[in-house]
C-alpha cells in the first residue's frame, strides 16, 4: 500500500510525500498519441553482478529529463537518492553506505516536453540472493532488465527467483 500527500519542500526528510509502500508497485505510462511513455522497475538487486544493479527510468523523448526527477527515502522517511531522471541509484544513501533489503517509497515528478506535470508516489524493493536466487515472497516484481519500449514489462529477468 503506498499513501501519498503533498510533495515534501525538502527532500532531505519525507515529511509527507509518500509515506510507505509496501510490494510491486511498478510505475509506467504506456505510450500514448504523443509518444510519451516512461517505466519504472519495481525492484532492483545491486550486487554487483551486472544484472539489475541500479534503479532507473526508462523513457520516451517527450519527457524532459532536466527538469524530472526521482527522490526515494528509507523506512524512516530520511532521503537516500534524490536526482533527475536521467541517473541512476545504485541503492545507495546518502553518505556511500548500501541500503539494506527492503520497501523505498519514492516521488517522481516527470514532466513532459510540452511543460505538463506528471507526479507519482511508488515504490522500490531493494532484492538480495539468499543462496544461488532471490525469495521474493510471491510477490511478482518487474526489473529493468525485462522492459521492451514498446510493450513495457515483457521479458524474462536474467536475475534468478526462488522457486
Amino acid at each position: 500500500m503506498i499513501r501519498c500527500a503533498k510533495p515534501s519542500s525538502t527532500p532531505v526528510k519525507n515529511l509527507a510525500t509518500c509515506t510507505s509502500c509496501n510490494g510491486d508497485t511498478t510505475i509506467y505510462q504506456k505510450p500514448d498519441s504523443t509518444d510519451l511513455w516512461y517505466y519504472l522497475p519495481s525492484a532492483f538487486t545491486p550486487n554487483n553482478d551486472g544484472i539489475n544493479d541500479v534503479f532507473k527510468l526508462v523513457y520516451s523523448k517527450r519527457v524532459n529529463e532536466d527538469s524530472s526527477t526521482i527522490t526515494i527515502w528509507d523506512k524512516n522517511g530520511n532521503g537516500v537518492f534524490e536526482g533527475t531522471v536521467n541517473q541512476v541509484w545504485k541503492g545507495k544513501d546518502t553518505k556511500g553506505n548500501l541500503c539494506p533489503a527492503g520497501h523505498y517509497p519514492l516521488y517522481l515528478k516527470i514532466m513532459t516536453s510540452t511543460g505538463v506535470w506528471k507526479n507519482q508516489c511508488g515504490c522500490v524493493t531493494i532484492l538480495t540472493y539468499k543462496g544461488n536466487c532471490i525469495y521474493t515472497g510471491g510477490v511478482a516484481y518487474s526489473y529493468f532488465d525485462q522492459i521492451d519500449t514498446a510493450n513495457g514489462f515483457t521479458n524474462t529477468t536474467y536475475d534468478h527467483i526462488c522457486p
